[in-house]
């Protein structure tokens, strides 16, 4: 097993190589690891959030350990009008700041880092880039407006900010940072400023004509697309959902399909990019309509939002098998530190940590376990031994409870169970071999 993955190294490290090396995806990949920290900040106050402070969820809830009823000594509707389940709403929303932070705003965020790497890695000014980028994205974000008896307040929606808007802000940051680059190095429409005037107002000076001539393009762009009505949208990032949903939604169902769409997720999470993030719009479009047809009654699919989320523990196979096999020291340390944040289905200290990104030995069993997933979900749901995922349930909640409330059955609890041996067998010989490629290179 050990020639084999070590033949297969030798073909994968320079495939990863010339990847790694490619300076857009380079700095897409930056801009993620870049974010890495509002993404996990925003993940453990989305925990205490939703699995601990929420008077229905799992630690305080009856369909959970129903620790709110043994505080209060309450139920029913006396305990939904308690004081007790004030306070609890209301550190919610104190937490739900700190999320929005983390995802809400997300998109938002993913410009300014973006842009500012390519920014760098085209020869632009780094900060301006970023800046124009940001300008230019809020220009093509339609905004909202709330009106009340004569009142009227503009107001910006968080659906175009949030991993929904992932591939607009991709789009908006790539072509407007490389236009204001391109115009920027430019010396017939540069300000040249006198030498006594101060370097940062020479700078301004020197890119207000690029900035100008790229916010007004992105500006004709955004009345375009409100007028025109593209596909009956007038919104960027509505056109762009109305493109992937039309021809997605009859056969997405298939199995065929889901496989190829987990391929493409955990894909981009070994290349160090937000996998979930990035394919959103296929998620929001596709999979989570199917996760609330289900649990309005209307249908019974069998992939859906729930589905997929349910399957995120697929690294929590690799850690236990790092704790049983591994006898890499560098490997069971991170796997000991990623442990309480993957029982939250956390994976990024895992991820970049051990590392999983752009590892050649983890690329086959990181992919191959939750395509393992699917297929076992698709047939055990198939054939009736499971339930569908019918309610909806944070991506965060642990291992079992996830699957068992996500399909109102025990059932669902177990198919994590089956998920979690079949991936621990997946990764074990993976992590053996990585042992003996070890003592082979000690010994050289």
């Amino acid at each position: 097993m050990s020639s084999v993955i070590s033949k297969f190294e030798q073909v994968m490290m320079p495939l990863a190589g010339k990847i790694s090396s490619n300076k857009y995806l380079l700095a897409m990949r930056d801009a993620f690891s870049m974010l890495l920290p509002f993404i996990i900040v925003g993940s453990f106050f989305g925990i205490i959030e939703w699995v601990v402070l929420d008077p229905w969820g799992t630690i305080m809830g009856e369909n959970g350990m129903n620790l709110g009823q043994a505080i209060t000594g309450l139920s029913g509707d006396a305990y939904k009008a308690s004081r007790f389940v004030a306070a609890m709403q209301i550190m919610q929303g104190l937490c739900n700041n700190v999320v929005t932070v983390g995802f809400g705003i997300f998109s938002f965020l993913l410009v300014a880092a973006f842009s500012y790497r390519l920014g760098g890695i085209w020869g632009g000014d780094k900060f301006a880039t970023a800046l124009t980028a940001m300008g230019a994205f809020i220009i093509m974000t339609p905004q909202q407006v709330v009106g009340k008896a004569g009142d009227t307040i503009g107001a910006f929606s968080l659906d175009y900010f949030g991993n929904k808007g992932v591939l607009t802000s991709i789009i908006v940051a790539t072509a407007a940072s490389w236009l204001f680059v391109k115009l920027s190095q430019n010396e017939k429409i540069r300000i040249k400023m006198p030498d006594t005037v101060p370097p940062a107002v020479s700078k301004s000076f020197a890119v207000l004509v690029p900035v100008f001539i790229t916010l007004f393009s992105f500006t004709i762009l955004a009345t375009l697309f409100a007028h025109a009505e593209f596909f009956g949208k007038t919104a960027l990032n509505d056109i762009i959902y109305a493109i992937i949903q039309a021809p997605l939604m009859g056969f997405s169902q298939g199995i065929g399909f889901s496989i190829l769409y987990q391929a493409i997720v955990w894909f981009f999470w070994w290349f160090g990019i937000h996998g979930h993030n990035v394919t959103a719009a296929i998620q929001n479009m596709v999979y989570m309509p199917a996760q609330l047809a289900n649990q309005a009654g209307d249908a019974s699919y069998i992939f859906s939002n729930g589905f997929f989320e349910a399957g995120l523990m697929h690294i929590m196979g690799l850690l236990i098998a790092i704790f049983l096999f591994s006898k890499r020291d560098s490997w069971r340390a991170v796997a000991k530190l990623g442990f309480p944040a993957m029982l939250f289905n956390i994976q990024e200290p895992i991820a970049f940590g051990l590392p999983i990104v752009l590892n050649p030995i983890l690329l086959v069993p990181y992919i191959l376990a939750p395509l393992a997933n699917t297929v076992i979900g698709w047939l055990a749901i198939a054939t009736g031994l499971v339930p569908v995922f019918k309610y909806v349930v944070p991506w965060t909640m642990p291992m079992f409870f996830g699957g068992m409330i996500g399909t109102g059955s025990v059932m669902g609890g177990l198919l994590q169970i089956v998920w979690l041996v079949v991936d621990i067998v997946i990764y074990a010989p993976f992590v053996m071999a990585a042992n003996k490629m070890k003592d082979e290179d000690t010994e050289e």
